[in-house]
């Protein structure tokens, strides 16, 4: 089980810089509708293998307005802003900014909830915002060198908001899908988001960059959709069952320093001291806050029916 979450959290990790050249060969709006597409189907297959369509059903009759919320929060707004973000950001920064919701997420509920260690919720706060801030600012007052092209405000902005949808719709999630199966509703949320997608996307460049696409892009385009959305829901899910959730969800902090690595690997960013630093930062204080967040067994049993399905 800990080499599924280990896994998972790769996959979501290598979203980023797997992302970026089909979002820049097709376009941001096909790139997500691939994978809200080949999310629902393989999501789907899946829960059909395990239980047939019974649950499907009976989840759907349950949580269909939920289902709904979230699909158009975590499987259509999410990934859209991070996808256009891509535009505009190296994939290492990028992945990095868009996986600061557990922030996010401990800070909104401690406005519900006192935190049981208000102290560290600030630490932690303050670090994560200083890695922010010693990722982009050298980048915002620099002009493009010839290590790489210089952050954009816009980009930034998109990244973030994708991030804070991200926390919205797990906190959403917590609150109106107590007990619901959570490939299942993996399952609907994306087919959810499937209609409004192809909408979306028909209206902003078609369907033509996914059809005309070099198999090169094809092949990252199944890899975005099969391995970076459903497959490693599959295995965050199989993980899960076998760990405590607060213990499962320490794995997700492996997403961001992965996307950095990967980005340097594959795309061969540069990797500054400024990134790395400020990647150490926000991995330490995303760790802080969801420590100071934690309430035990109760807050534990919250966390396990959504995770972050499609998120990213």
């Amino acid at each position: 089980m800990y080499l599924a979450l280990v896994a998972a959290a790769l996959l979501w990790g290598s979203l980023y810089p797997a992302a970026k050249p089909a979002v820049a060969a097709t376009g941001a709006i096909q790139v997500t509708f691939c994978r809200v597409l080949l999310a629902c189907l393989c999501l789907s297959s899946l829960v059909l293998l395990r239980s047939g369509p019974h649950l499907l059903v009976q989840q759907w009759r349950a949580h269909w307005r939920a289902i709904v919320v979230l699909g158009l929060l975590t499987f259509a707004s999410s990934q859209i802003l991070a996808m256009l973000a891509l535009d505009y950001l190296p994939a290492s920064v990028n992945g990095l900014l868009n996986n600061t919701h557990p922030l996010w997420v401990a800070v909104g509920a401690a406005t519900f909830a006192p935190p049981r260690r208000p102290g560290l919720l600030v630490l932690g706060s303050g670090l994560a915002l200083l890695g922010v801030g010693l990722v982009l600012l050298p980048n915002l007052v620099a002009e493009a060198g010839a290590s790489g092209p210089r952050l954009s405000l816009l980009g930034v902005a998109l990244s973030l908001g994708g991030s804070g949808v991200i926390a919205l719709g797990t906190l959403i999630g917590r609150r109106i899908l107590p007990g619901g199966d959570p490939l299942a509703i993996g399952a609907l949320t994306s087919g959810a988001a499937v209609v409004p997608m192809a909408a979306l996307t028909l209206a902003l460049g078609g369907f033509g960059p996914i059809v005309q696409a070099p198999g090169d892009v094809v092949l990252l385009l199944v890899y975005v959709g099969v391995g970076c959305t459903a497959l490693n829901n599959w295995l965050w899910y199989y993980g899960l069952k076998h760990l405590p959730a607060a213990a499962a969800s320490a794995f997700q902090y492996l997403i961001p320093p992965s996307s950095v690595v990967f980005a340097a690997l594959f795309l061969h960013e540069p990797l500054s001291l400024a990134l790395v630093l400020g990647t150490v930062c926000v991995l330490v204080g995303l760790v802080a806050t969801q420590l100071a967040a934690s309430g035990g067994r109760a807050a534990d049993a919250r966390l396990r029916p959504v995770r972050r399905a499609g998120a990213g």
